[in-house]
């Protein structure tokens, strides 16, 4: 009779278990379909806000004669540093940025990232100039949303400054450039 009780209760362990397990799958599959239709058709947008420097921090005021912008610092890093697909990776960006009042000059971000052998996979170029009117100090956010067909790996992101004038036909003048690294996990 114990040995009946026993069985009996290993076997409903077990089809809980393979329950549990199966529902686990569909609701990650179900998530991450919710992620990819809340993330179709929407382009990663920069968003640059400007903050006081720290105590330690001196931010230049004035350009050097002659120039129409310069980035004394720019620095990126990831938050996390490791994601899974069908999950939104954040790109911070920290940006010292001076800048004439020229109503004509054009600010403009080009993102690009790169696939560990070096493929250019996700080519990106945003218009920044209302956002960074005035010299001064800046912290900026990228959501990067991770397909589930992104395959496991080390992902390079450049991000790269550059300022033309509006009407002018040289090409934009770079000011600054960065790089990160992160890295994509299997999802199971």
């Amino acid at each position: 009779m114990k040995d009946n009780v026993t069985f009996r209760r290993s076997t409903l362990c077990v089809i809980m278990l393979t329950a549990l397990l199966g529902g686990c799958a569909s609701m990650d599959q179900f998530s991450c379909d919710m992620h990819e239709t809340s993330m179709r058709g929407v382009k990663p947008q920069t968003t640059y806000q400007v903050v006081e420097p720290k105590p330690d921090q001196s931010v230049p005021r004035a350009l050097p004669s002659g120039s129409v912008a310069q980035a004394t610092t720019y620095s990126m890093n990831f938050k996390p540093g490791f994601t899974k697909p069908c999950s939104t990776l954040t790109l911070n960006k920290d940006v010292v940025l001076l800048r004439s009042d020229d109503p004509d000059v054009v600010i403009t971000e080009v993102r690009e990232m790169y696939a560990e052998d070096g493929t250019l996979i996700i080519p990106a170029s945003q218009d920044i100039t209302e956002q960074v009117r005035k010299s001064g100090h800046y912290l900026a956010t990228t959501p990067l949303p991770i397909p589930r067909t992104a395959p496991p790996g080390k992902y390079k992101v450049v991000s790269k400054l550059l300022f033309e004038r509006r009407g002018d036909r040289r090409p934009p003048v770079q000011i600054a450039r960065t790089e990160g690294f992160f890295y994509i996990i299997p999802s199971q």
